[in-house]
């Protein structure tokens, strides 16, 4: 992927995306959303064994879109209160009255804690 904008509109034109931390576990599903340039993923089931904790111990994996695969780093973002208003809206944005019905909520204090920037790497 040559640049961001490519890559956001990948990120857009797909609702249902994948990653995996490592290169050994599997892809598994799960939203994607961009905001200002930026890739995010929350948690919303909070097991032990999530891609989440996966990405806290081996940040670096990937996020698949389609039959394209981007070699990403999966970090807690610094700038994190600042940035989950803006995420929370991109959701909304993205999945719209699915997001509502889907009741995992992206949008409680638990979630939006769980918020994982997705970096893309060289």
């Amino acid at each position: 992927m040559n640049n961001i904008k490519e890559l956001t509109e990948l990120v857009n034109s797909y609702r249902v995306h994948q990653v995996r931390s490592g290169t050994k576990h599997r892809f598994i599903d799960i939203s994607i959303v961009e905001s200002n340039g930026r890739f995010f993923v929350r948690q919303y089931k909070f097991g032990k064994g999530s891609w989440y904790h996966a990405f806290l111990s081996e940040p670096n994996g990937e996020m698949k879109l389609g039959d394209i695969i981007i070699k990403v780093k999966g970090v807690v973002p610094e700038d994190l209160d600042a940035i989950n208003k803006s995420v929370t809206c991109a959701f909304w944005k993205k999945y719209h009255i699915i997001y509502a019905l889907m009741k995992l909520g992206f949008n409680t204090a638990k979630h939006e804690a769980s918020t994982l920037e997705l970096v893309p790497q060289p």
